[in-house]
């Protein structure tokens, strides 16, 4: 069963129900079925597949989805548009609505599913960098993930280091993931036509980070600290994010083989991951994280 939505339709879905897309929400739905379609053929669902929607919406893609995977769980946070999609899909038990942020998923969902999943959606533009780093956090329970997000958002995730953009979302997903951009989609696909430009990115999960990660622990609360202060030189950036002194700064910055005038969009990956371990092998980061 296809759940898709034509404009006349949709339209006349929200009417009947007295619903207003939302614009807090990010609520603008997929009208164009070419476009769907060319959205969906970028990833391969088959019957052996649990899914994972985030923003069904009125259902452009939650109905194929069923069709093709053995389960699809759709997150719907708004609790109207979950009840009118629920009533839609009644006849389909592979399909459930769950009225639910996808942002509140926890470990016990996964266990229960005790399998990767494939994620697909479309995601709201007021929530798209805290649902991308939640991806990142629960990387190990899926294995590719297929969504639409706004333009400038992705070239954060595609850049190169030396790119304006590059910054810690850039980092993560290329030392943890295999992302690119698949596809534009023209606003006028949409309903209410949003005010920017929507691209389908494909992410696929790494079996292991392209580089490797010696002391994960220390890794993880160090990284984010050299983002933080994008336009301040790396010299500084140490010194302000470890409260450590200048002289220590360029002792560290030297073993790395960066020099002190950078900023940390222009330091290739393999010597942020150099300048990680020894950053974490010369500062006492538990005294630096209750300084903060």
């Amino acid at each position: 069963m296809d759940t898709f939505l034509n404009l006349k339709n949709l339209q006349m879905l929200l009417s009947q129900h007295n619903i207003r897309p939302r614009k807090e929400l990010g609520q603008n739905f997929l009208i164009d079925r070419n476009v769907r379609n060319k959205i969906l053929s970028y990833i391969e669902i088959n019957k052996d597949d649990i899914v994972i929607e985030i923003g069904p919406g009125q259902g452009a893609l939650t109905g194929v989805l069923g069709e093709k995977a053995a389960a699809v769980y759709a997150f719907e946070k708004d609790e109207k548009l979950a009840e009118i999609l629920q009533q839609r899909i009644s006849t389909l038990p592979e399909i459930k609505i769950i009225k639910k942020d996808f942002l509140d998923i926890d470990e016990i969902f996964f266990r229960s599913i005790k399998k990767p999943v494939k994620i697909v959606g479309n995601l709201p533009y007021y929530a798209v960098s805290p649902i991308l780093f939640k991806l990142l956090d629960i990387r190990h329970h899926w294995n590719t993930a297929l969504v639409m997000m706004p333009e400038d958002v992705a070239a954060r995730i595609v850049a190169k280091s030396g790119d304006k953009n590059f910054g810690l979302m850039a980092f993560l997903f290329s030392l943890l993931t295999r992302s690119s951009v698949c596809y534009r989609i023209r606003g006028s696909a949409f309903y209410p036509e949003p005010e920017i430009t929507s691209v389908v990115m494909k992410i696929s999960v790494l079996d292991k980070p392209a580089v490797e990660i010696r002391n994960q622990k220390d890794f993880w609360r160090t990284v984010p600290k050299l983002f933080i202060q994008k336009r301040k030189t790396i010299l500084n950036v140490l010194r302000n994010s470890f409260h450590i002194s200048r002289e220590t700064a360029s002792s560290i910055l030297k073993k790395s083989g960066i020099r002190p005038e950078m900023r940390s969009h222009q330091i290739e990956i393999s010597s942020l991951i150099e300048l990680v371990e020894n950053i974490t092998q010369a500062t006492p980061l538990d005294l630096a994280e209750k300084k903060q």
